[in-house]
Parts: C-alpha cells; structure tokens; sequence
C-alpha cells in the first residue's frame, strides 16, 4: 500500500515556490554578496563552491523576466514612449515626402517593441562582452568565466533597476526616469567591474563605456531586425 503524503498547505506551496524562484537565500543572498564583496563572490563562485550561490544564468534571465514585466506596467516608461513618439511624428512631418506613413508606422510599432523588452535583447550582447573582457584579462578569467561574471553584472544592474521601479510604480514620473536608469546601470556596473577586475575607477569607467557602446550597437542591430520584420510580416 502507498503511503500517503501529508495534505498540501499554504505553507508547503510558499516553500516550493520560494525554492523555485530561489527567494530563500538564492537570488537575494546572491544580490546583496555581490554589492557587499563582489571580488569574493565571484571567487566564491568561480574556485570554492557553486552550490550556496545562485547560477549566473538564472540570476540574470530572472531579472530580465521582472524588470520587463514591471517597467511596461510603470508610468514613467508610458511617458517615455509617448515623448519618444511624439519626436518621431516631428521627425517624420520633415521627410513625409519621402517615406511612406505605413512605413513609418510600422517602424514606431517596432521602436515600441524594441523599447518594452530592450533589455531581453540585450541578452544577445553579453556572450559578445564577455569576449571583450575575455581579451583584457585572459590573464586572470577564460572565456566561460567572463561570461558568468557579466551574467552577475548585468543581473545585479536588473535587479537594482527592478527595485526602483517598484518603489516608483505608483507614481507619475516622467520619461526622465528611464534616463536616470541608465546612468544609474552604468554607474552600478562600473563599480562591479573596478571590483571584480581589481581595476582603477580611471580604468573601469573607459572599460564600462566601451561595453555599453557595444551593447548599443547589438541593440540597434535588433532593433533593425524587428523593423524588417514588421515590414515584412505584419
């Protein structure tokens, strides 16, 4: 005869899910080591044990699941796309003449896309960053370490812009917060880098620009896909 298991109760199914989302001592211990002592993190992470710190991966592809879940419900982004439209009409009442309003409309429909899940696209850029840091410091991280640091990096920079959306979803901010947010990310990931790298600020400021150059380009680069696509297919 089986035995039975005990009747499922609120409790249990808090604990699986907080198992799932690593929200025991996952991500949040992984958020807070990071900020504290990010060199020792990472070393923890990538020379002693594995098992007491969240995977890199899962790290990151969480926050970009909540950052783009909160910031297309946040009110500062609505204005943020209403301000960017609204410098697209402008633009586009000086070259009517010489591309089509379907044209023109599709390509806000994919602005609009690129925009609400930019930082999904920008998954696409970190194996590419990676390889720059990679060719830096060889010396110290192989490639698939390099990686792994920037799955911390980016992650961290997510979760700390998730933060301040969520303090400020109920407000009316402005487009100027998304702005705010990315100097903010810059400044998080500089500091990160300066640690982990053990770099001066000089250093790490310059490596940080060039990453985010990068990143721009990669995202510029979607942002022409998903316009062909609209193009071609909607």
């Amino acid at each position: 005869m089986e035995e039975e298991i005990e009747r499922l109760s609120p409790l249990e199914l808090k604990t699986e899910l907080f198992a799932f989302l690593n929200l025991e001592k996952g991500i949040p211990l992984a958020y807070i080591s990071i900020f504290k002592k990010p060199y020792k993190t990472v070393q923890t992470y990538l020379t002693k044990d594995r098992k007491h710190i969240v995977n890199p991966l899962k790290y990151l592809l969480f926050s970009v699941a909540v950052y783009t879940l909160v910031i297309n419900y946040h009110q500062g982004f609505q204005n943020f796309l209403e301000e960017t439209n609204k410098k697209n009409a402008d633009s586009f009442n000086s070259i009517k003449n010489l591309v089509s309003e379907n044209l023109f409309e599709k390509y806000l429909l994919a602005q609009e896309f690129y925009l609400s899940s930019m930082n999904l696209v920008y998954l696409f850029a970190v194996p590419i960053v990676a390889l720059i840091t990679y060719w830096f410091f060889r010396r110290k991280y192989n490639y698939t370490e390099n990686l792994a640091i920037h799955c911390y990096l980016y992650g961290t920079a997510n979760w700390t812009s998730f933060l301040i959306l969520l303090l400020t979803l109920p407000f009316n901010f402005s487009g100027g917060l998304m702005l705010s947010l990315v100097i903010f990310t810059y400044l998080i990931i500089s500091y990160l880098i300066k640690q982990i790298y053990q770099l001066k600020w000089l250093t790490a400021f310059a490596i940080q620009l060039l990453l985010l150059i990068l990143f721009m380009i990669v995202g510029q680069l979607c942002m022409i896909g998903i316009f062909i696509y609209f193009i071609f297919f909607t």
